[in-house]
């Protein structure tokens, strides 16, 4: 008689049950190809799933896990605060407590208004855009992802108002037709757009670092002009800093100041939180004070802002924090370069604690770049790897995240195992 697996059995039973057995496609594996993974605990850098499989991962929460998991000051600080209750219903000190430690690395930015998502909260900076404007129309750029909003679900070149596609089912020409997608990093085509439509943008916003699209960034030109066309036509400039805010620095990942910052991931240890900032008179456009709607019931959590309290707190307290995490990385990056005898088309794209990794012929560097990935070759390498006990982001394009659990000993196993795939492989 065959034996099934103990995650086998999971996802037989959670398909029936939740939508393809998982809340997100990126966690159904569908590119390789394989069942999903369910986990059953996580510690440090270390994954295990329910058939007592441990994996190094390089997900670490999707970019919300800085620390490592289960980091014991968190947790034994989390259990004590447990202990003081789960959800109030009303304010915490925390929820201030937290935004005094957001505003002090973003110190051109003077208030913090919470969600609990970064979906939501990139939904409620392009409304508080609207509100302050008077305007309806959006730009965002190609390959910039903004979360699951209708309005910004549309396929790259979409650069004509009324002439957009939608590029998800259930989404309406209706809903679209005030959202346009530039090419990111063209200068020529921003500004001859914003000459024929600045007077009618509401809001741009834009990834200063384009964290599902393979780490492409933002020229420094591009943002400063787009700093300066925004002021000219009286748009809102929003940067999309969700997954790159105190994860590439303390603070922000560029020196250019937008008038709204969108940012979530670290600032909740792992818990869901995100948050919008912007000055003073600008988020009084909101209620209670102005007339701008927004609530949630779980906003400002006090289980989300209490664990962000600490782990942004663990960070300033550790010198040279984001410097040896970006040390941590080099040494993946020369790790990755070494298979290269074996696996010449390998590649590697980071950005201090976040990386990509693909196979090409190229240096990907541009979203036409992303045409030339050998996806086979990437799979291939990713089942070898599971088979080692090391995980990936399960798409080329995603991305993966060291954290600071990924020490020297951590990443010296990770070369013995990727070499053994790559003599494997040998392409």
């Amino acid at each position: 008689m065959t034996l099934i697996s103990k995650n086998q059995q999971i996802y037989d039973k959670a398909s029936k049950v939740l939508v393809g057995g998982v809340n997100a496609p990126i966690r159904a594996f569908s590119l390789i190809g394989i069942t999903p993974i369910y986990i059953s605990s996580a510690v440090g850098p270390y994954l295990t799933d329910f058939d007592n499989k441990n994996y190094i991962s390089f997900i670490s929460g999707w970019g919300s896990i800085i620390l490592g998991d289960a980091y014991p000051d968190v947790i034994n600080n989390l259990k004590k605060q447990l202990e003081k209750g789960i959800y109030y219903g009303l304010s915490n000190e925390y929820e201030y407590l937290l935004a005094e430690l957001i505003l002090e690395a973003f110190n051109f930015h003077d208030m913090v208004r919470y969600t609990n998502s970064g979906t939501e909260a990139n939904m409620l900076a392009i409304r508080l855009a609207k509100a302050i404007t008077g305007r309806n129309k959006i730009i965002k750029f190609d390959g910039g992802y903004h979360g699951s909003i209708d309005y910004l679900l549309i396929e790259s070149g979409s650069m004509e108002f009324g002439e957009q596609i939608p590029s998800s089912a259930g989404v309406s020409k209706r809903l679209i037709k005030d959202t346009v997608s530039l090419p990111y990093n063209d200068i020529e085509i921003l500004t001859d757009f914003l000459n024929k439509y600045g007077n009618d943008i509401a809001a741009i916003i834009v990834e200063p670092i384009q964290t599902s699209n393979m780490l492409i960034k933002a020229t420094n030109e591009f943002l400063i002009k787009l700093r300066e066309l925004s002021t000219k036509y009286s748009i809102i400039l929003i940067f999309d800093e969700v997954s790159t805010a105190f994860r590439i620095s303390y603070g922000s990942c560029t020196d250019i100041k937008p008038d709204i910052t969108v940012i979530g991931k670290v600032i909740g240890g792992g818990f869901p939180i995100a948050a919008i900032l912007s000055k003073k008179e600008f988020m009084e456009v909101m209620a209670p004070i102005g007339s701008m709607y927004h609530s949630g019931i779980f906003t400002g959590h006090p289980i989300s802002t209490f664990t962000g309290y600490q782990v942004l707190n663990i960070i300033k307290s550790i010198d040279n924090f984001y410097k040896k995490l970006e040390q941590q990385t080099l040494r993946f990056t020369n790790i990755i370069n070494q298979l290269k005898d074996h696996l010449p088309t390998i590649n590697i794209n980071h950005v201090n604690s976040m990386f990509s990794l693909y196979f090409s012929n190229k240096k990907v560097e541009s979203i036409d770049d992303i045409k030339e990935l050998d996806i086979m070759t990437f799979i291939d390498f990713y089942k070898l790897a599971l088979e080692e006990g090391v995980l990936f982001a399960p798409h080329p394009t995603e991305t993966n995240y060291l954290n600071f659990a990924h020490d020297a000993k951590i990443l010296d196993l990770v070369a013995e195992k990727l070499m053994k795939i790559s003599n494997k492989l040998n392409y």
